[in-house]
């Protein structure tokens, strides 16, 4: 009987193991899917702080060719200044220029004429012989004082003579160095507006040159921040994908440990049935019991010798088995059959969990500290007298299916693929109210949106 109870309980606990262990590998597999999802979310940071740094680094270069280019401007400005100067000044030396001519022909007419005065003094002296005109004037003097005056009219001409020659090489000279001036300076200016035009066009070039990379560069920083963009999107999908399967994971813990618990009462049940039958066992064993009573004495006729025998009788007694209380069955529910349980009477309890604000709580049951999707469901439905299981998972297993769902109704999702692990009351136009990870108990939608394609079907109660 020993070995009997022992191999029942050996296989009680073989049961609930081969029952939890896939539980627990899901459980493992969401932690691994969880922390692969996390280094997604860690390699898009460091994708995103790279874009930053690109970003950042392309924008200084940006500036500093910017300044660049305002620089070549404000250059560009000053020459603009310059030759505007400089054509003016060119201008002015070309009026000199001008006017130098104009005095450059009045000296040559004045050289011309001294040129013709004297050439009419040299034939004068050359026709008449020379000097002996001047020392026959002298000798014809008819006394001392006219002698005296026709040699100082003599000194004068001589006087007038030389310094008509001086003023003619002065002029001559004068305007020799005039036009070499005027000529270097036209020249030097010349050779200034060519520099100052070579610079504007060296400039311009440069300008262009500049506003090109700054187009390159703005090209560069589009490009990054779409990579950025494009980046955060990820993340953001990663980190929502950590939120689900955290969800996800901690629906299997709470069924591990729901089962961790059916186990344990299994296993007491198993001990206290144990300890039953032994009792039972024993009591039956007590039944039975064995009285020794003396026999009839019997004379023998010559001896006189009296003979006392020992026979053993075997009494049956009726006991009566010492009754055991069993635990009673848990009630299950019973699936409707008709229309389902009316949101209208369920309402008040959800109105209430939405007014509480409270967010969702793993395992949470009660109205005061917090729902999981299932407790808040087992919540609802217990407002309006209908006992529902615990878990997702059974409540889907004992709700009657229904492919066309009513208000009322509990639509059922799967975020792992293959099992029931979140819940939510059908309100109608393809949404429903339940208990989120993200929200605590809110409204959304299982026609539209994330939960559209986590969907496994409906269930009325």
């Amino acid at each position: 009987m020993n070995k009997k109870l022992l191999s029942i309980a050996i296989l009680g606990t073989i049961t609930f193991s081969s029952l939890i262990l896939p539980i627990t590998a899901d459980a493992e597999t969401y932690t691994d899917k969880i922390e692969e999802a996390k280094e997604t979310v860690n390699s898009n940071q460091n994708k995103i702080d790279t874009a930053d740094q690109k970003i950042n680094s392309l924008s200084a270069e940006k500036n500093n060719t910017q300044a660049q280019l305002e620089g070549i401007n404000n250059t560009i400005s000053t020459n603009k200044e310059k030759s505007q100067k400089l054509v003016g000044e060119i201008k002015l030396s070309q009026d000199e220029m001008g006017t130098l001519k104009t005095e450059i022909e009045s000296l040559e007419k004045k050289i011309e004429k001294r040129n013709e005065q004297l050439n009419k003094q040299a034939r004068t002296v050359q026709t008449n012989g020379d000097t002996q005109n001047y020392i026959e004037f002298v000798i014809e003097a008819e006394s001392l004082v006219d002698v005296i005056g026709r040699v100082d009219v003599i000194n004068q001409m001589v006087t007038a003579n030389k310094t008509l020659v001086e003023e003619q090489v002065q002029d001559q000279e004068m305007v020799v160095k005039k036009k070499v001036e005027t000529e270097q300076t036209i020249v030097q200016l010349n050779a200034l507006a060519a520099q100052l035009e070579k610079t504007q066009s060296l400039l311009e070039k440069q300008l262009l040159e500049k506003e090109v990379v700054v187009s390159q560069l703005a090209s560069e920083m589009s490009l990054a921040q779409e990579d950025k963009d494009a980046f955060l999107v990820q993340k953001v999908a990663a980190e929502q994908a950590v939120s689900e399967y955290t969800l996800a994971q901690a629906d299997v813990e709470k069924a591990v440990q729901i089962a961790f618990e059916q186990q344990k009462q299994e296993e007491a049940k198993v001990v206290v049935e144990a300890s039953t039958n032994k009792a039972n066992e024993t009591i039956e064993r007590d039944t039975v019991e064995t009285v020794k009573v003396p026999a009839q004495s019997n004379s023998i006729s010559s001896s006189n010798q009296e003979s006392n025998t020992s026979v053993s009788v075997t009494y049956p007694t009726t006991n009566t088995p010492v009754p055991t209380k069993k635990p009673a069955p848990s009630k299950k529910p019973t699936p409707s059959t008709g229309g389902g349980a009316s949101l209208g009477s369920m309402q008040p309890a959800i109105n209430q969990a939405l007014a509480t604000g409270n967010p969702y709580v793993w395992g949470g049951t009660s109205l005061s500290s917090g729902f999981d999707c299932s407790g808040f469901t087992q919540y609802v439905l217990s407002s309006v007298e209908i006992s529902i299981p615990r878990v997702a998972s059974e409540q889907y297993s004992s709700s009657a299916k229904v492919s066309s769902p009513k208000v009322g109704d509990l639509v059922f999702f799967s975020i792992n693929k293959g099992m029931i692990d979140h819940v939510g009351i059908v309100t109608g136009g393809g949404g429903f109210v339940g208990s989120q990870s993200s929200t605590g108990v809110a409204y959304s939608s299982y026609s539209s949106g994330w939960w559209a394609d986590k969907v496994i079907g409906f269930g009325r109660y």
